[in-house]
């Protein structure tokens, strides 16, 4: 399945971020999970025609996590942010 991003928006795909898995000095509840960064980094899968930032499929970009949508569609998710949520670009 695919999806066509319009109006200015990106189709991001989030990267896995790793879990340090530190013996705990205390013993935590089980369902405790860690906060999570504020941040995420996304690949860049897709653009809507219409976008002016200067990037290219592929580009690993940082956002801030609460702008990413997750749209499910039947069974797959897609993730979406508009370009102007974009704080950067990675590079190697």
């Amino acid at each position: 399945m695919h999806l066509q991003a319009f109006n200015k928006h990106l189709l991001i795909l989030p990267q896995e971020q790793e879990n340090n898995k530190e013996d705990p000095l205390f013993v935590m509840p089980t369902e405790y999970q860690p906060p999570k960064s504020p941040y995420m980094i996304c690949d860049v899968i897709g653009m809507a025609e219409d976008c002016s930032i200067d990037l290219n499929l592929g580009d690993t970009i940082v956002v801030e996590r609460t702008t990413v949508q997750e749209i499910q569609v039947e069974t797959e998710a897609f993730f979406m942010v508009k370009e102007n949520y974009v704080y950067g670009r990675v590079e190697a």
